[in-house]
C-alpha cells in the first residue's frame, strides 16, 4: 500500500515536472532538512494556539451538551447558534474576531470554534447512545435525568467523545492555521502564506505535509490514550436495544417556538452588538435593521430596488447548491464506503487514515491553487475541494457507529459463515444509521461553507463569488445580506436533515 502511494506521488511529480507543482519525494525530504529550524520554531507557536483552542472548545462543549440533554428546550438554541458559526466561512468571521478580542485570545477562540460544532454533534450522539435497560434500572430506583446522566449516559458517551476528540484535533490545528492568516508574524500558517506568495512550491508542500503530520500525531495520541484508559471504547457492545443513538430531544410545540424565538433574539442581539457593543465601523458592519431595509426597499445609496440583488443572489445560490451537493454526496458516500472497508480490513485504516487527517488539517486556502492546477476550475475541482471538507468527520463518525454494533448481531452473521465485509454491509450499517445522520449534520454546513470558499478561490461563480465581489466593490449591504440569507438557507437544510432522520428512523422501526 505504501509503495503504491509513493508510486502515485512519483507519477504526479513526473506529469507536472515542467510546471513545478508537485515535488519529487527526495526534493521534499531535502526541503525538510533545510527548513527544519524554521518549521520547528513556528510549529511551537501554532501548537500552543491549537492546544489552547482545543481545550477551550472541549471545556465549552461538554457542559453545553449536558445542558442540551437535561433541558431539551435548550438544544435547538445551542445547535442553531453552532450552525450559524459553523457555516460562516472563517475567512470572513476571523478578521472580526481578531479585531474584537485582544492578542492571542482571538486566535485561540478561532481554533475553539473549529472544534465546537463537530464535537458537540458527536457528544450529543454519545449521550443518547444508551442501553434502555440500564436507564430503566435507574428510573425504577427513583433516578431521573441527572441520575441517568451520572450513572449511565456519561459512560456510554465515551466512545462518541473519543471519536469527537479525534475529529477535533485536526480541526483545532486548522483553526490555529486560519487564525495566523490574519496579521500573524509567526506560526505555520504565516510561513505557509509567505511560501505561497513567493511561489516556493517545495516549501509549501513541506509545510503542508508537516502540518498533516502534527495533526496525525495528535489523532494518534487521542487514540492511544483512549485505548489505554478506556480500551472498550468503540468496540462492539452487549446492548440488545434495536439501534443505539436514535433517541432525540423531546420538545413540545410551545418549547420549539420558545427555542426558535430565543435563538433569533440571541443571533440578532450579537449581530447588533458588533456595532453597539464592540464599536465596529458602520461603514463595514451593517445592522439587522439596515439589512432588512435593503432586502425590502433596496439600496439607499444607489436607489436600486431589491430585485437586482435577489436576481444575482438566486443565480449564485443555484450554483452553490450544485457545488455543495456534489461535494456532500461524494464525500458522504466515499466516507461511508471507506468506513466499511476499514472495519472489514483494519489494516487499511492504519495506512490511509493519516492521509485523511493530513488533507483535513491543511487549509483549503493552501490546497486550492494546487488542486485547481491539477483538476481545473470546473465542477470536478470544486467537488474535490468540498469532499476534502466533508470526508474526514464523516469517516470518523460513521466508523464509530459501525464498530459499536452489538456483538450478538454480528454473531448471527458469523454463525452462518458470513465475512467481515458481509457483516459490515448487512448488519453494521443498520446500527450506524444514527451515526450517519450525525455525520450528515456536520457535513451539510461544512459542504456549503467549503463550496463558497472554493467559489471564492477558484471558480468565480456561485455565492462565494457574489460575496467576494460585494466585498471588493465595498457593497457591504449586499455582503451582509448575502451572508444572512446563506445562514438562513443552511439552517433550513439542517432542520430538513433532522426531519429526514426522524422519518427514516420511524420507517425502519428504530425510533424511540
Amino acid at each position: 500500500m505504501v509503495s503504491g502511494l509513493l508510486a502515485a506521488w512519483m507519477l504526479l511529480a513526473v506529469v507536472f515536472d515542467g510546471r513545478h507543482i508537485v515535488p519529487y519525494p527526495w526534493t521534499l525530504l531535502e526541503q525538510f532538512v533545510a527548513d527544519r529550524s524554521l518549521l520547528l520554531s513556528n510549529a511551537a507557536y501554532t501548537l500552543d494556539t491549537a492546544v489552547k483552542g482545543f481545550g477551550l472548545g472541549v471545556a465549552a462543549v461538554i457542559p453545553l451538551a449536558v445542558l442540551c440533554l437535561l433541558f431539551p428546550v435548550s438544544e435547538p438554541i445551542i445547535m442553531r447558534l453552532a450552525v450559524v458559526v459553523h457555516v460562516i466561512p472563517f475567512v470572513a468571521i476571523a478578521p472580526i474576531i481578531v479585531v474584537a478580542l485582544p492578542g492571542d485570545m482571538a486566535r485561540i477562540v478561532i481554533a475553539a470554534l473549529e472544534v465546537y460544532f463537530p464535537l458537540m454533534i458527536g457528544l450529543l450522539l454519545g449521550l443518547r447512545t444508551t442501553d434502555e435497560r440500564a436507564l430503566d434500572v435507574v428510573c425504577a430506583s427513583g433516578g431521573r435525568g441527572w441520575a441517568q446522566l451520572r450513572f449511565v449516559r456519561l459512560a456510554s458517551s465515551i466512545p462518541s467523545l473519543v471519536s469527537g476528540l479525534q475529529i477535533a484535533v485536526p480541526a483545532a490545528v486548522l483553526g490555529a492555521l486560519i487564525s495566523e492568516f490574519f496579521g500573524a508574524d509567526r506560526g505555520l500558517g504565516a510561513i505557509l502564506v509567505n511560501a505561497q506568495d513567493s511561489l516556493m512550491m517545495a516549501r509549501t508542500w513541506c509545510i503542508a505535509v508537516f502540518i498533516g503530520a502534527i495533526a496525525a500525531a495528535g489523532y494518534g495520541l487521542i487514540r492511544g490514550l483512549s485505548q489505554l484508559i478506556v480500551p472498550w471504547a468503540g468496540q462492539g457492545t452487549d446492548v440488545s436495544a434495536a439501534v443505539a443513538g436514535t433517541e432525540t430531544a423531546k420538545v413540545g410545540r410551545a418549547g420549539t417556538l420558545m427555542a426558535g424565538a430565543a435563538s433569533l433574539i440571541l443571533i440578532l442581539g450579537f449581530w447588533q452588538g458588533l456595532r453597539s457593543v464592540f464599536g465596529f465601523d458602520e461603514y463595514f458592519v451593517k445592522t439587522p435593521g439596515e439589512v432588512l431595509n435593503f432586502l425590502i426597499v433596496g439600496n439607499p445609496v444607489t436607489g436600486e430596488g431589491p430585485g437586482m440583488f435577489f436576481g444575482e443572489f438566486m443565480v449564485g445560490l443555484g450554483q452553490t447548491i450544485v457545488d455543495a451537493t456534489a461535494g456532500f454526496l461524494v464525500g458522504m458516500l466515499a466516507a461511508i464506503a471507506a468506513s466499511v472497508l476499514f472495519v472489514a480490513v483494519p489494516s487499511l485504516a492504519t495506512v490511509l487514515m493519516p492521509m485523511a487527517i493530513m488533507l483535513r488539517s491543511v487549509p483549503l486556502v493552501a490546497l486550492t491553487p494546487l488542486l485547481v492546477l491539477i483538476f481545473g476550475r470546473g465542477l470536478l475541482g470544486v467537488t474535490l475541494l468540498v469532499t476534502l471538507v466533508t470526508f474526514f468527520p464523516t469517516l470518523v463518525t460513521v466508523a464509530l457507529g459501525l464498530r459499536s454494533t452489538p456483538e450478538a448481531a454480528i454473531d448471527v452473521v458469523r454463525a452462518t459463515g458470513g465475512t467481515k465485509l458481509q457483516a459490515a454491509l448487512h448488519v453494521r450499517l443498520m446500527y450506524a444509521i444514527p451515526s450517519i445522520s450525525s455525520a450528515a449534520r456536520i457535513a451539510v454546513p461544512a459542504a456549503v461553507s467549503g463550496a463558497t470558499l472554493a467559489e471564492w478561490l477558484a471558480t468565480g461563480k456561485g455565492l462565494g463569488s457574489v460575496i467576494t465581489m460585494a466585498s471588493a466593490n465595498a457593497e457591504y449591504l449586499a455582503l451582509w445580506s448575502s451572508g444572512a440569507l446563506l445562514v438562513i438557507f443552511v439552517l433550513a437544510l439542517y432542520t430538513l436533515i433532522g426531519l429526514i432522520d426522524k422519518g427514516v428512523s420511524r420507517r425502519l422501526g428504530i425510533a424511540l
